[in-house]
């Protein structure tokens, strides 16, 4: 048997602790998603701090390692993804890169106009 508040498509209510119920539980679960959404803020926030600090990270395609051995013998390859430096610019970094590009571009705009 399955209860009334456990279905997916609203049944109308037709006694009134059953609308109180209703409304309770829309407002406990509007507590849980402003939790939910400050819990994904502060997480986003030390991302963007940690891209901020270390802006580099390893490179996937050779592990950080910058080369790649040959099967036979000793020669090695540089990675063409990284250039040999073994390094990638992290996906939060590129966003500080592009916010920090789009202000200076609107402040050296207006204030060149001005003057």
């Amino acid at each position: 048997m399955l209860s009334r508040a456990a279905t997916a498509i609203p049944i109308p209510a037709t006694h009134g602790s059953e609308l109180a119920a209703t409304v309770t539980a829309t407002a406990h679960t509007a507590g849980q998603v402003a939790t939910v959404l400050l819990v994904v803020t502060i997480a986003v926030a030390f991302y963007l701090f940690t891209c901020l600090v270390w802006p580099f990270g390893k490179c996937r395609r050779c592990k950080g390692v910058g080369k790649f051995k040959s099967p036979f013998g000793n020669a090695f390859r540089h990675c063409g993804k990284c250039d040999g430096s073994g390094l990638r610019v992290r996906l939060g970094r590129h966003v500080i890169n592009h916010i920090r590009a789009v202000r200076g571009a609107g402040q050296n705009s207006s204030s060149k106009g001005d003057r």
